[in-house]
């Protein structure tokens, strides 16, 4: 029996492709494509099997999953993804304590790995680096093995032990086998990513001494110029896979300048990357973070990375975000004060303003970088507000001069900083920063929420 598929004038509508022209409620699973209209908003009740398409101010919830093609063309998107845990972990100092707090959306997170899974024939792992990009490595990692994720990339063995709670997974250490280490990666049951002959080396050793199947990736370097092995030394190494215990797992390098379609130094790692993969025959490659997974489909091989894309920034840049936001970042009004011309630092503007000073700056992480043709932006009342100027040590100065409603900055109130309506990567872009940079540096100040929808 097909759903039953019921508009805001009650009347059903016929089976087939949904092209949803009202206020819809969809009790039931849809198997067909569907579209909907500007302005125009969409409940499923269920999982949504074919392609959605969201036109502009449009708005859509989905009980279940999607697991079509995506395409957002200005709408709102929310995933109740059932694959994880309802509920709320608090981390930090408390709400009340706290001048900030920081909401993260784990079933976005989740949302965004299935997206970038979806497009892609090859195994999609998640790259959770430098604790999961400051966002908290510990309930990033649960969330997305919940929700079918095996393979992990970390930084270190510090970050591999919190990923090892997620029983059954893959590990990953991006920044190798250090002197004495071999041991400890035995233990927790994780690979160390190869860099160099002497850490290969080392690592035998360990394997053959300990009789340790465990395995290890191969990292070379295709012209990123950071970690991993020549391409010269990569082709010295190559013999060892004729033996049956070689010991390699995965053989990996990374993209220089993933961001841009059909760029040649990209064709040409590609390329190179190719033919070492010819003389490692029969051992997955992997190769492609999240802007090549959409951009360039030749990178993908066996396994592609999914990186900070998982955390809202654009892996695209100049296209409409394929990601749904994850964060949101907001910060109490601790004062609020009439300036007028010649005082500090707004001497050139001609009238009075009105400052709210909320409780952020640069001790929380907040860019303070400045970009002269850019207007940084935050929240209040529902209004777009300009920032006066940088952020001191420990406060941000908003212009809420043409706020119409002043109750809006009373003590205690809040500014949104970061959230749906004020992306990271539009932060990044109005501080001469990038969106990896403003979602790092983000400190362990703020009361912090992580919430399944």
């Amino acid at each position: 029996m097909p759903p039953a598929i019921v508009g805001s004038d009650n009347r059903a509508d016929v089976e087939g492709a949904l092209v949803v022209n009202c206020a819809t409620v969809v009790s039931g699973s849809v198997p067909t494509d569907t579209i909907v209209q500007k302005h125009c908003s969409l409940h499923v009740r269920g999982n949504l099997i074919g392609s959605l398409t969201i036109e502009e101010g449009a708005n859509v919830l989905v009980d279940g999953s999607i697991a079509g093609k995506i395409v957002n063309r200005g709408g709102r998107l929310v995933v109740h993804h059932k694959g994880l845990t309802e509920g709320v972990v608090m981390d930090g100092p408390s709400a009340d304590e706290a001048d900030a707090v920081l909401k993260i959306n784990l079933t976005a997170i989740a949302f965004n790995w299935a997206t970038l899974a979806k497009n892609t024939d090859a195994d999609c792992a998640a790259v959770l680096e430098c604790n999961a990009y400051g966002c908290g490595i510990d309930p990033v990692a649960d969330a997305l093995a919940k929700s079918g994720c095996r393979t992990f990339f970390v930084t270190n063995l510090a970050e591999a032990r919190r990923v090892r709670a997620a029983p059954k997974s893959i590990i990953y250490v991006f920044h190798g086998l250090h002197a004495g280490a071999a041991a400890l990666f035995a233990k927790l049951n994780a690979q160390p990513v190869i860099n160099s002959a002497i850490e290969l080396a080392e690592w035998d050793a360990f394997a053959i001494a300990n009789r340790w199947s465990g395995g290890c990736a191969l990292n070379v370097d295709t012209g990123e110029n950071r970690l991993g092995l020549s391409m010269a030394e990569a082709v010295q190494l190559s013999g060892r896979v004729r033996f049956v215990n070689h010991g390699i797992t995965l053989l990996m390098s990374s993209l220089a300048s993933a961001e841009k379609a059909r760029d040649p130094q990209s064709e040409r790692q590609v390329a190179w990357f190719d033919e070492v993969r010819r003389l490692y025959r029969g051992i997955p490659a992997s190769l492609a973070g999240a802007s090549a997974i959409l951009l360039n489909r030749k990178s993908h091989f066996d396994l592609v990375r999914a990186d900070s894309a998982l955390f809202g920034i654009n892996p695209i840049p100049g296209s409409p975000n394929p990601m749904l936001p994850v964060l949101e970042l907001r910060a109490r009004i601790v004062h609020v004060r009439d300036m007028t011309p010649g005082q500090s630092f707004i001497d050139a503007e001609p009238k009075r303003r009105r400052l709210a000073l909320v409780s952020v700056g640069q001790a929380d992480g907040f860019p303070r970088s400045w970009h002269p043709k850019t207007t940084l932006h935050a929240i209040v009342g529902g209004y777009r507000c300009p920032v006066a100027a940088p952020s001191s040590l420990d406060l941000l100065a908003i212009d809420v001069t043409d706020l119409p409603d002043a109750r809006a900055t009373w003590s205690g109130e809040m500014a949104t900083l970061i959230g749906s309506t004020m992306t990271i990567d539009e932060v990044a872009a109005a501080t001469q920063s990038t969106g990896r940079e403003v979602l790092t540096a983000l400190g362990s100040r703020f009361h912090r929420i992580y919430y399944a929808t």
